[in-house]
């Protein structure tokens, strides 16, 4: 049993509600879930391209596969979000950390300009690796 669905069709809750009264008696990787599943994230990764999804057979081969897909896609999508959380913390750590250096700095009458030239390039790479981690606001006000 294989079920085509048009690329130009977008398919409501509704519609995919609808598909779990498909069932497909011994396979388990056919059931309507399954189908559910894979169709909503095809459609999140059609539309975050820009872009229709394209005609498409419904098979229990072809559903055990991109279920496979998905799962994998969904769990590297959670641990890049989890790695990009931590950068944007140390990030944040590392701003706190670099104004209580320059504020210790300034209190005992240290300021960049006196500072030896390996302790500026060390200031320098901290800049650079803001910039790679995007962060805009690199200089504190005083």
């Amino acid at each position: 049993m294989s079920e085509i669905v048009e690329g130009t069709d977008r398919p409501s809750t509704s519609s995919i509600t609808s598909l779990e009264s498909i069932k497909t008696s011994g396979n388990a990787g056919f059931d309507a879930s399954r189908i559910a599943e894979v169709k909503a994230w095809l459609i999140s990764q059609f539309d975050a391209a820009g872009k229709d999804l394209p005609d498409f057979e419904y098979t229990p081969r072809s559903i055990a596969h991109l279920h496979k897909i998905v799962a994998l896609s969904q769990a590297k999508t959670q641990a890049a979000t989890i790695v990009a959380n931590d950068f944007r913390q140390k990030a944040t750590e590392y701003r706190s950390q670099a104004a209580r250096i320059r504020e210790i700095l300034e209190h005992v009458g240290l300021v960049q300009d006196s500072l030896p030239s390996n302790v500026v390039s060390s200031a320098q790479v901290l800049a650079n690796a803001a910039n790679l981690l995007n962060i805009r606001d690199t200089e504190l006000s005083r």
